[in-house]
């Protein structure tokens, strides 16, 4: 019998592979004293909708149980968290520091790196509004791919308010400010030309340009003299501080300033970043601040957060042949004796116990075929204990 499309089988090895980076990711998690919550796989539509985009919701897996109440699956951990902080931490010391390792589910197209079912791990800061809560976001992203193995992920940062102050001073704003922020995310060069031959547009080549500019401190110096509000010349202050916490940290030439780099336009509302490899055509993980998120709830303070998908990490170690996977390793394998067993397990050890009532042969064969290393045989009150 076929899976239905989007979701996978674990086997053994696979799953256990899975669960040990898992335990890489909350070992960070707990190095930078964030907790652990989990909320339910489903929720109510009305809770989900009140936090996700419109195209979020889309991709949203919805029921109606049998008392008629609609619900919906989880798509993402963030807008759930918001609710469990605004519902139940609203008296919490500020800021707050939560993590999580939890499935998702979206109804999407599945694709290589994108499942309908998926496990994302994350952390969300909140209650903190300043620079030194999003530099935190994004050193504890790179500490948690430098753990999982993957030190040469690179990332691009930015802040929505530059390109915003880009455009306000080029006299966009409203409904034509958004569209050109769109064209800009999707770096989409044609439907920038087709807008400037639509808007009489000062400074458009240099907008145009912005879809892409990366850099460091050149990009900056390009940019600063193009924005002329008070927030966008904030943002790039704030990047460079940032640039500069990451070089004390001998970070600096892993990350990227890209103006481009737009995150859910509806969801974020100033600094993003994005890790990726130049392995795999899409990013491992990503974040930023969100302002606007908690107030949906009734709880009007400031959070930024990130998010990295497992599998995601597992597809970028599995394409550089990394074979690490626990092998599911006895270290002994007992015949003739319950008891005998329970005191190795007493000790931490990881014990097969034989079920088959194998001969001393097999016991043999069996333990070099697995590479047991210890064998004990208890027969007639005595314990022989044989090294394969």
């Amino acid at each position: 019998m076929r899976l239905p499309p989007g979701v996978r089988d674990w086997l053994p090895q696979e799953f256990a592979y899975k669960r040990e980076i898992e335990e890489i990711i909350r070992r960070v998690f707990r190095t930078w004293s964030y907790a652990e919550v989990l909320t339910p796989s489903f929720e109510s539509e009305e809770a989900l909708e009140r936090g996700l985009g419109e195209k979020l919701m889309q991709q949203t897996f919805r029921f109606t149980d049998p008392l008629g109440a609609s619900l919906a699956l989880r798509t993402e951990m963030t807008t759930p968290i918001a609710r469990l902080v605004s519902a139940r931490l609203r008296n919490a010391t500020l800021p707050l520091r939560l993590s999580y390792v939890a499935t998702g589910f979206r109804y999407e197209e599945p694709q290589l790196g994108r499942m309908r079912e998926f496990t994302q791990a994350g952390a969300e800061l909140i209650g903190a509004p300043g620079v030194d809560a999003e530099a935190e976001a994004l050193f504890m992203a790179m500490e948690t791919l430098d753990a999982a193995g993957l030190r040469d992920a690179r990332f691009d940062i930015n802040n929505a308010a530059i390109v915003d102050g880009v455009l306000e001073a080029a006299g966009l704003h409203g409904e034509n400010l958004l569209r050109c922020k769109h064209l800009i995310a999707d770096r989409n060069i044609v439907a920038l030309r087709e807008f400037e031959r639509s808007h009489r547009v000062s400074q458009f080549a240099t907008i145009r340009e912005l879809t892409m500019m990366r850099g460091r401190e050149d990009v900056i110096a390009i940019v600063r003299p193009l924005c002329k509000t008070p927030q966008s010349l904030a943002a790039l202050d704030r990047l460079e501080q940032i640039l500069d916490r990451a070089r004390e940290l001998g970070w600096r030439e892993r990350i990227n300033i890209d103006f481009a780099l737009l995150r859910d336009l509806a969801y974020y509302t100033g600094f993003v970043f994005e890790g990726y490899i130049a392995d795999l055509g899409f990013s491992l993980c990503g974040g930023g601040r969100y302002d606007g998120l908690l107030p949906r709830f009734g709880y009007d303070v400031p959070a930024v957060g990130w998010m990295v998908g497992v599998e995601r990490i597992l597809l970028a170690l599995e394409r550089r042949d990394v074979d690490e996977r626990p092998r599911n390793e006895v270290d002994v394998l007992v015949s003739g004796s319950d008891t005998v067993a329970a005191a190795e397990r007493a000790k931490g050890l990881k014990v097969r116990l034989d079920v088959l009532d194998l001969s001393r042969e097999e016991l043999l064969a069996y333990a070099r075929h697995k590479l047991i290393p210890r064998v004990l045989i208890a027969r007639g009150g005595e314990v022989e204990e044989i090294a394969p």
